[in-house]
C-alpha cells in the first residue's frame, strides 16, 4: 500500500510501520491491537494515520459519487428504443431515481464544505462587539430571574418536591437536542483515552499537522468539567449537576401555573424556578462554530464559553454531528448509558482507545456500581421521612410505589448492618446474584419497574432537595409530634380544626428550610448509587457478583467478571476498534474483548526509537550489605530492608545526574521509607546532592509538586544535581506523565507490586479465570507487570533521551519477570545483580553519555 502520510517530520520506520497498518486495519474493515513503546510517537501516529485515512476515505466517496453520476447519466443517453415500451420507460424512471438520489448526496456534500467555510469567515469576524452583545445579554437575563426571584406570595410548600405522575414526566427526562442520524456517510473518527489531560494531548498533536486547518475536532464531557453555572458546578455529583441542569431549563420556559379554578398562582420562593443564564441557542452556537473552527481542548472551551456567556456542554453536543474527530474518555466510552446520555453513535465508525492497557479495569468501574453503608442509611432516613411528610399529597400509585422502594432499601440496609451480631462481619463476602436478591429478602420483588419509576419520576433530585432543604434532626422532632397527636382523638380533631392556623405555622417554623451543603453521602447521591445497583441486579448475569461488606465502613458492590460481554456490542457497532498501547501483553485478554463475528484482529508490535545504548536495565537482586532484596509484603517492612533502601538511594542519588524518581509498592510503604530516612539522617546526605520531593495524595497538589520538582533538577550548584521524587506505583506520577531528558535519569521501581492476594474480589476473578481457561495465575502476575511497565514508561521519551532503569528486587531476575518488561528494556537488561558492580555500570554509563552530549 504506497499511501504517503504528512508527518510534520521525517518519521522513523516504526512510526511508518504503525501508520500503514493502522491505515490498513481500518480500511479493511478490522480490529487492531497496537503496541507501541510510550516515547515513541504513538499519539502523532495515531492522528496521522486515521486522518489520512478519513481524507482519502471521503475523496473516494466523492469520486465514486462523480463516477457513478456520470455512469447514470451516459446510460440514460444509452437505452435503446424496444418494442417493449413500459419496460424502457421502467428502466429509464429507475436510472434517473437513482441519479437524483446521488446527486442529492453530492450536493449535501458540497453544501457542507460551503457552509464549514462560512463558518470559518463568521469566526474570524468575531469581534469585541459580539462579546459585548453576550454579556449585555447575559445581564439582561440575570437582572430578570432577579424581577422573578423577588416576587413574594406563598405558593403551595414544598411544590417543588413532590413527585409527579410518571406518565407526565416521562418525556421530560430526554435532554432535548437529540442528534439526528447521520445522512451523509462521513465516518467519524472517536479518540477514547483514560484521562481528559491525555486527550488534550490529541489536541496538541493534531494541530502540529497538516490537518489542523481543515480538521473539525469536538471533545465530550460531563457537566463536571464543562458547567460553567456555579449553582450547578456546586452540587459535585454528577447525576445531581444533571438533574439540576435540566430543571433550570424546563424553568426558562415553563408556562405560567394555575390552580383547578384556573387562577394563576404566584411564583415559588424556590431556586429551582431560575433559567440557566448559559442556555442560550444563539450564544451556545456561536460557541459551538468557534470550537469547530478553532480546535479546543476541554479548559480551551471552558474558558471561550465563559467569554461567550454559553454553555460549553450543550455546545460540544451540538457541534458533535459536524466533527470528524470526537474525543471521550475511556469512562463515558465503555458505558452504554454514558453514550446514550450524549447520544454518541458508533455505527460504522471507528474508534480508537488508547492507552488501551486499562481498558478492562475501566470495563469493571464502569459497571461496578458502589453503595456504601453511609449512602443506604442516609436513604432509608429520608426516604422515610419524605413518605411521612408528604403521604396526603402523593398520588395513591406513587405513594405505594415509594414504600416498595423504601421496602428493598430497608432489606439492603439489613444486609450492610445485620442486626444479628453472629451476622455480623467485617471480611467481605462473595455471592452470586439469586444468592443475594435471596439472602436480602427481595427475590420475590420486580425490581425493574421500580428502578423505572425511580429514574422517570426524578425521585433522587427531588430526595436530595428534600435532604437538602430540611435537616434531620427537625423531621425526627416533627415525626414525635406526628405520633403525640395521633395518641388522643381529641387531640386529633383539635389538631384538625387548627391545622391551617396555628399547628402548621408552628411546624413551619420549626422545621424551617436549612441550607446544607451536599455532600457524596447525600440522600440524593445515594439514591442514583443505589438505582445504578439495582438495575445490575435486574440483569442477572451469570458472569456476575455482588460483594458484601458488613460494619460501619459496609459496601455493596457489583463485580463483572467477564468484561468481554459488555464491550462486544461495541465492537459489533464499530467500522474499526483499534485498541492501542505502550505495553498490549498478554495479548490473550484483548483478544478476548475484540472476539467478533467476520472481523480479524491485526496484531502489531513497534520496537522503539531509542537505540539499546541508550537504556540501561537492571534487576538488582542483592543490595549494598550483600542481602537479598525480596520486598514482598511479608519482608518489606523489616529494618534490614528498610537500611538497604536507605543505601541504594543515597547510593544512586550521588552517581545520577539530574533527576531520579523512584516508586515503591503503596502510600502507607513510602510513609514508612521516608520516616526511615528522616530517623537515621539519611535524607540530609541525599539533601546535599538532590532535592526531596514526594508524591501527594491531593490531585490538586500534582501540578505544584511537579513544577517545583522541575525547577530543582534544573539547579546545579556545587555538589547539588537534580532532585529525587519518591513516588507511588499506580499513584497520580506512574501514568500519564512525561519524565522525559534530565527530570528522568533514573527510574527506580521497589518491590514487586502485587495486589492483595487474599481479595475476596481478586481470587473471584481468578477462580473465574481459572475455570473458564485456566489462566489466573497469570492475570495475577499481570495486573503486577502493567504497573511496574507504566512507572518504567515515563523515561526515555525521544529518540535521543538515555535513562537507567533499577528493578530492585531478587524476583525481577525470574526469566519469565523479564519476558514481560518492555522490549527496550530487555535489549539491554542485566539480571541477578549485586549492588556493587551495578553503580560501577551506572556510572560508566552516564559518563559515556555526559561526554556524547
Amino acid at each position: 500500500m504506497d499511501v504517503q502520510f504528512p508527518f510534520p517530520f521525517e518519521p522513523y520506520e516504526i512510526q511508518n510501520k504503525f501508520m500503514r497498518e493502522l491505515y490498513s486495519t481500518i480500511e479493511n474493515y478490522n480490529l487492531g491491537i497496537f503496541e507501541s513503546p510510550t516515547g515513541t510517537g504513538k499519539s502523532l501516529s495515531i492522528c496521522c494515520g486515521t486522518l489520512q485515512w478519513q481524507k482519502d476515505s471521503y475523496k473516494e466517496y466523492l469520486e465514486s459519487l462523480q463516477k457513478g453520476i456520470a455512469d447514470l447519466k451516459q446510460k440514460i443517453t444509452s437505452i435503446e428504443t424496444t418494442d417493449n415500451w413500459l419496460e424502457e420507460k421502467f428502466e429509464e424512471i429507475t436510472i434517473k431515481r437513482n441519479l437524483i438520489a446521488l446527486e442529492l448526496k453530492l450536493a449535501n456534500h458540497k453544501k457542507r464544505i460551503e457552509s464549514f467555510n462560512e463558518m470559518k469567515q463568521r469566526v474570524k469576524k468575531k469581534d469585541k462587539h459580539d462579546i459585548k452583545k453576550a454579556i449585555e445579554y447575559k445581564n439582561k437575563n440575570t437582572d430578570d430571574l432577579e424581577v422573578d426571584n423577588k416576587e413574594n406570595g406563598e405558593d403551595k410548600e414544598d411544590v417543588d418536591l413532590i413527585l409527579d405522575d410518571c406518565e407526565k414526566d416521562s418525556e421530560s427526562e430526554d435532554e432535548g437536542d437529540e442528534v439526528e442520524e447521520n445522512e451523509n456517510n462521513d465516518t467519524k473518527i472517536y479518540i477514547s483515552s483514560r484521562t481528559h489531560s491525555q486527550l488534550s494531548q490529541f489536541i496538541g498533536e493534531i494541530k502540529r499537522t497538516v490537518f489542523k486547518e481543515n480538521t473539525r475536532v469536538v471533545t465530550l464531557a460531563s457537566r463536571q468539567h464543562y458547567c460553567i453555572n456555579s449553582e450547578v458546578s456546586c452540587l459535585k455529583n454528577v447525576n445531581l449537576m444533571n438533574e439540576k441542569c435540566l430543571d433550570m431549563q424546563k424553568s426558562k420556559n415553563k408556562s405560567t401555573s394555575v390552580d383547578e379554578d384556573g387562577k394563576v398562582l404566584k411564583k415559588t420562593k424556590t431556586k429551582s424556578c431560575t433559567s440557566c443564564p448559559y442556555y442560550n441557542h444563539s450564544n451556545i452556537t456561536r460557541l459551538k462554530e468557534t470550537m469547530l473552527v478553532e480546535m479546543m481542548d476541554i479548559e480551551d472551551l471552558v474558558k471561550c464559553g465563559k467569554t461567550l456567556k454559553a454553555c460549553p456542554y450543550y455546545a460540544s453536543r451540538m457541534a458533535l454531528e459536524d466533527a470528524e474527530v470526537v474525543l471521550v474518555s475511556h469512562a463515558g466510552m465503555v458505558s452504554a448509558g454514558a453514550r446514550s446520555g450524549v447520544s454518541l453513535k458508533l455505527n460504522n465508525n471507528v474508534l480508537i482507545l488508547d492507552e488501551a492497557h486499562g481498558l478492562t479495569a475501566a470495563l469493571e468501574n464502569a459497571h461496578s456500581a458502589p453503595v456504601s453503608a453511609k449512602q443506604v442509611t442516609a436513604v432509608k432516613t429520608f426516604l422515610k421521612f419524605y413518605i411521612d411528610k408528604y403521604r396526603t399529597r402523593l398520588s395513591s400509585m406513587n405513594l405505594l410505589t415509594l414504600n416498595q422502594m423504601s421496602f428493598v432499601v430497608g432489606k439492603l440496609v439489613g444486609i450492610i448492618n445485620p442486626k444479628s451480631t453472629a451476622e455480623k462481619q467485617e471480611d467481605p463476602t462473595i455471592m452470586s446474584l439469586e444468592d443475594f436478591v435471596i439472602k436480602a429478602e427481595i427475590d420475590h420483588m420486580n425490581l425493574r419497574p421500580l428502578v423505572e419509576f425511580c429514574r422517570k419520576s426524578r425521585l433522587a433530585p427531588k430526595l436530595h432537595g428534600f435532604s437538602m432543604r430540611y435537616s434531620q434532626q427537625a423531621l425526627e422532632e416533627e415525626s414525635k409530634r406526628t405520633v403525640d397527636k395521633k395518641s388522643s382523638f381529641k387531640d386529633f380533631l383539635s389538631n384538625i380544626s387548627k391545622k391551617k392556623t396555628e399547628v402548621i405555622e408552628k411546624v413551619k417554623e420549626e422545621t424551617k428550610p436549612a441550607i446544607q451543603t451536599p455532600t457524596e453521602t447525600s440522600a440524593g447521591s445515594g439514591l442514583y448509587a443505589i438505582l445504578d445497583f439495582l438495575e445490575r441486579l435486574c440483569d442477572r448475569s451469570e458472569n456476575g457478583r455482588v460483594l458484601v461488606q458488613s460494619g460501619e465502613n459496609g459496601l455493596l458492590k457489583y463485580l463483572l467478571l467477564n468484561p468481554a460481554e459488555h464491550f462486544s456490542n461495541v465492537v459489533k457497532q464499530c467500522r474499526s476498534v483499534i485498541l492501542a498501547g505502550g505495553t498490549m501483553e498478554p495479548i490473550s485478554e484483548f483478544k478476548d474483548l475484540l472476539k467478533s463475528d467476520g472481523k480479524e484482529v491485526n496484531v502489531v508490535k513497534c520496537g522503539h526509537v531509542v537505540p539499546p545504548d541508550n537504556v540501561l536495565g537492571v534487576c538488582l537482586s542483592k543490595g549494598p550489605s550483600s542481602v537479598s532484596l525480596n520486598f514482598s509484603y511479608e519482608n518489606r517492612m523489616s529494618k534490614e530492608l528498610l537500611k538497604e533502601v536507605s543505601s541504594i538511594l543515597r547510593n544512586v542519588c550521588s552517581v545520577v545526574p539530574g533527576g531520579v524518581v523512584c516508586f515503591l509498592p503503596s502510600y502507607s510503604y513510602e510513609k514508612t521509607v521516608y520516616e526511615h530516612l528522616v530517623a537515621n539522617k539519611v535524607i540530609e546526605t541525599i539533601c546535599k546532592k538532590k532535592s526531596v520531593f514526594r508524591e501527594p495524595k491531593s490531585s490538586a497538589e500534582v501540578d505544584q509538586v511537579l513544577n517545583k520538582f522541575a525547577a530543582a533538577v534544573k539547579i546545579k550548584e556545587g555538589n547539588r544535581n537534580g532532585a529525587l521524587m519518591l513516588s507511588v506505583v499506580g499513584g497520580k506520577l506512574s501514568e500519564g506523565l512525561n519524565f522525559s531528558d534530565d527530570l528522568g535519569r533514573c527510574i527506580i521501581v521497589i518491590g514487586m507490586p502485587y495486589p492483595n492476594v487474599k481479595s475476596p474480589e481478586l481470587q473471584e476473578k481468578m477462580n473465574y479465570l481459572n475455570r473458564t481457561n485456566g489462566s489466573g495465575s497469570a492475570y495475577y502476575e499481570n495486573l503486577c507487570m502493567k504497573a511496574v511497565n507504566q512507572c518504567i514508561g515515563r523515561a526515555v521519551r525521544h529518540a535521543r533521551d538515555y535513562a537507567c532503569v533499577l528493578l530492585v528486587d531478587d524476583r525481577y531476575s525470574r526469566p519469565h519477570t523479564m519476558a514481560a518488561l518492555p522490549s527496550f528494556v530487555q535489549k539491554s537488561l542485566m539480571s541477578n545483580c549485586s549492588f556493587g558492580p551495578t553503580v560501577g555500570s551506572m556510572a560508566k554509563f552516564f559518563s559515556k553519555h555526559k561526554n556524547s552530549s
